[in-house]
């Protein structure tokens, strides 16, 4: 089942929000608000089951190899740098700071090679 990310404009009450932290004019911030997000929805959604336990978000996903590729990240170097840079969790489609990487580093591998 394709896995959602919670809407970008709803704020959470204990959360500190993205938005409200970051300079929407860094290149990252610039960069993930130009990414047309629906198109790889629609390109990758329909290798999804349409039952089952939910997947990880497809922005989260693209978001990731995005980013290793731009800064020539490996797979134990991304989880370390998404952590601690807020940039990163904005590119990836999250709202909120997030303390923990949300993926499994062999999911990435798996995504990429299909």
């Amino acid at each position: 089942m394709l896995g959602k990310l919670p809407d970008k404009n709803q704020r959470e009450l204990f959360r500190p929000m993205l938005t409200d932290m970051i300079d929407k004019g860094h290149a990252l911030a610039l960069l993930a608000d130009r990414i047309d997000g629906q198109y790889f929805e629609d390109e990758f959604s329909p290798l999804y089951f349409s039952v089952g336990q939910s997947s990880v978000p497809i922005r989260l996903m693209v978001g990731c190899l995005l980013l290793k590729q731009l800064k020539n990240l490996g797979d134990e170097t991304l989880p370390k740098l998404w952590i601690e840079n807020p940039y990163m969790q904005y590119f990836c489609g999250f709202r909120c700071l997030s303390t923990s990487f949300p993926l499994i580093r062999a999911t990435l591998s798996i995504f990429a090679n299909g």
